[in-house]
């Protein structure tokens, strides 16, 4: 198993992407509606208090911070190469380089699976009619934290070539 991956280097990484789409020259649309995506889990991740921190940690929340830490990394990466003006990118261990719009529209297509899984994480409990009544909570289906690949361990600067010439 992984280290857990803080919440505030989620935040700080979602931070520069904010930052960072600002000053964009290509992409520029797919750029701004991917951050505007991520804004909403900036939101969700800094208005959460320490209790639910802690009931998080019990319902995978690690799964979902690596994920998550996958997608800002890479997107800060693409974010870089279009402040640069480039329109394509090569992926390692492929043959063939991918323009950024595709890559940035995979990453974006992401984000709604995130904010379920964070809300499965983080609301289970509240929004349950089981935990009204004298029923037992049931068991959360992990199932949904189990479809990660391998490649979400590997970091952004790793999965995309060094295309600098």
């Amino acid at each position: 198993m992984s280290s857990p991956i803080d919440l505030s280097t989620i935040v700080k990484l979602i931070q520069y992407c904010m930052e960072k789409v600002e000053t964009v020259i290509s992409n520029k649309e797919v750029c701004a509606n991917l951050a505007d995506d991520l804004a909403i889990i900036h939101e969700i991740l800094t208005s959460l208090d320490s209790t639910e921190n802690s009931k998080a940690e019990q319902y995978k929340l690690h799964r979902v911070m690596i994920k998550l830490y996958r997608i800002t990394s890479r997107t800060n990466v693409l974010f870089d190469r279009c402040r640069s003006g480039k329109r394509r990118i090569m992926i390692r261990s492929f043959l063939f380089s991918t323009s950024i719009k595709e890559e940035l529209q995979k990453l974006k297509a992401e984000i709604p699976v995130v904010i379920g899984m964070l809300c499965l994480v983080f609301h289970i409990k509240q929004t349950s009619a089981y935990s009204r009544g004298g029923t037992a909570i049931p068991k959360v289906n992990d199932k949904i934290f189990d479809e990660e690949d391998e490649e979400d361990m590997e970091e952004a600067e790793e999965y995309y070539a060094d295309d600098e010439d």
